[in-house]
C-alpha cells in the first residue's frame, strides 16, 4: 500500500512541475490590447539589420490646428506650417485631417487618428 501512496505523490509532484513549467512559457498578454494606448496607436518603426529609417519615417501626427484661417501642425512635438521642413520632409499641405508631406521626392500623407474636436458655440445673441 505504501508502494502505491509513493507512486501516487511522485506523479502529482510531475504532473505539478509539467503544469508550472508549461505557465511560465506561455506569454499571459498574447492577443491582448493595452486599454490605455489611444486609438489607431502603432509602435514605432525600427530598422532591422541592414534596413535603414529614414528619420520623416517616424513622424507622429499629434495635431492640426486652425487659428485665423491658418492652419498649422504638431509633428512629432515641433509645430510646423506649409512649406516648414521637418526631420528631412518639407510640409507641402495642411488639411482638416491630414498633412501632406514631401519626402525624397515622394508623397506622403499623415492621417490624424484622434477625433474631430469641436469649437464651442458663441453666445451671440443668446441672451442668457
Amino acid at each position: 500500500m505504501s508502494e502505491h501512496l509513493d507512486l501516487r505523490r511522485v506523479l502529482i509532484v510531475l504532473l505539478g512541475i509539467l503544469l508550472h513549467s508549461t505557465a511560465l512559457r506561455a506569454d499571459p498578454l498574447d492577443g491582448m490590447s493595452d486599454p490605455t494606448r489611444p486609438k489607431g496607436w502603432r509602435a514605432p518603426v525600427h530598422a532591422s539589420a541592414g534596413q535603414q529609417v529614414r528619420p520623416a519615417d517616424a513622424l507622429r501626427l499629434q495635431g492640426i490646428f486652425s487659428v485665423g484661417g491658418r492652419r498649422s501642425a504638431m509633428l512629432s512635438g515641433q509645430r510646423v506650417r506649409v512649406g516648414d521642413r521637418v526631420a528631412g520632409a518639407q510640409v507641402i499641405g495642411i488639411d482638416k485631417n491630414k498633412v501632406i508631406l514631401r519626402v525624397d521626392g515622394e508623397t506622403v500623407e499623415l492621417a490624424s487618428v484622434l477625433p474631430e474636436v469641436k469649437s464651442p458655440a458663441s453666445d451671440k445673441g443668446d441672451g442668457r
